[in-house]
Parts: structure tokens; C-alpha cells; sequence
């Protein structure tokens, strides 16, 4: 087994803490689904080589998260079956970040997009499965993904359907470009542990 560099461990610790930071605070504020989460599972499954660590961060950051809300808040950490489909959309954008071979800044913004959509699709099935709030069928569906897109009128852009795709973009871009000025630190250190080892 691949001995995992101090420098990657460091930042998929970084990537958990930050992430679930994100979520908490975004929270707190009201501001929900415009999180950092879905952008960490992607950079990950992009950046990660080790791509079993890439599926932990994301996964860690919901647990940790979840684990916050439902100790030390009104919000329920753990609220049912519907979690698998929230948990699963993750793990699904991770999977479509490690299948991005050539990371440039245009696939990067597309699959910020994909990744948004795949999670509204993914969470709102969930919803649809296992709430009895429409009646199981195709326009039971339907009405279920068409109610969720003015889902909160509070948020930030309006709905559910654009903070998780905007969030997507905005934190996508902000590790994508940090994870771009920092790179050069990344391999000088990982560069030195080899040379150590």
C-alpha cells in the first residue's frame, strides 16, 4: 500500500475542517446549501491520488457536521432514510471528480454545475422516496423537483436549487485557485519527504 505524503494528509485534514466549518456556518446564518461540501468532494476525487481518501473528506465533513447539528443545535443531524441520497450525492460527485483527466478551468466550472445538479436530483429523491409528501409516482416526482426549486426564499440566491449550484461554483473556484497557488508548496514538500524517506 502507497504510503500517503504528510503534505496530502495535511490537506485532506484541512479540506474536512474547512468544509465542515462551511456547512456549520451557512447554517447558522441561514444561508443553507450554499456549502463548501460539494466543492471539497470534488476537489478531492480531482486532487487526491489516493482516491480512497478522496471519498473520506466529504463523508467526514457530513458526519462531523451532522454529528455538530444534532448535538448542539435545533437542526436535525440526523433526520431518516433521505440521508443516504444526501450522502450518496457526494460520493457520486467525488466519483465524477476522479474521472476528470485534464483539470483545466473549463471542465472544472462545468462539473461545479454537473456536481449541483447531481446533488439537487440526488437529495430530492431522497425526499420524494422517503417523505410522504407526493404521491409515488412519475408527476409525484416531478411536483417534488419542481416544488424544491423556490425552496427556501430566504437564501442567498433564492432558492435551493441555485445555492447549491452557486455555492458549487464559488467554493469550487476558491479551492481550485488556492489549491493553484499553493501547488508549488505542495510538491517542494513532497519533494523534500521522498528525498527523507
Amino acid at each position: 500500500m502507497k504510503k500517503e505524503t504528510l503534505s496530502n494528509i495535511t490537506l485532506i485534514a484541512a479540506l474536512i475542517f474547512l468544509t465542515t466549518l462551511c456547512r456549520l456556518l451557512t447554517n447558522q446564518m441561514a444561508i443553507y446549501n450554499f456549502t463548501a461540501i460539494g466543492a471539497g468532494a470534488l476537489f478531492a476525487g480531482v486532487v487526491l491520488k489516493d482516491k480512497k481518501y478522496a471519498y473520506i473528506v466529504p463523508l467526514a465533513a457530513l458526519i462531523l457536521s451532522d454529528v455538530f447539528f444534532q448535538l448542539f443545535t435545533d437542526i436535525p443531524g440526523f433526520y431518516g432514510g433521505e440521508m443516504l441520497f444526501v450522502y450518496g450525492g457526494f460520493v457520486l460527485i467525488t466519483f465524477m471528480g476522479t474521472r476528470i483527466r485534464k483539470p483545466k478551468a473549463g471542465n472544472i466550472f462545468l462539473a461545479s454545475i454537473a456536481s449541483g445538479l447531481l446533488f439537487y436530483l440526488m437529495s430530492n429523491l431522497g425526499t420524494f422516496l422517503f417523505r410522504d409528501m407526493y404521491p409515488h409516482t412519475l408527476s409525484g416526482l416531478l411536483a417534488c423537483y419542481w416544488a424544491a426549486i423556490p425552496f427556501y426564499k430566504n437564501e442567498l440566491f433564492g432558492s435551493f436549487f441555485l445555492n447549491t449550484i452557486m455555492g458549487n461554483v464559488f467554493y469550487t473556484a476558491l479551492l481550485f485557485g488556492a489549491y493553484a497557488v499553493l501547488k508549488p508548496v505542495f510538491v517542494k514538500q513532497h519533494a523534500t519527504e521522498r528525498q527523507l524517506a
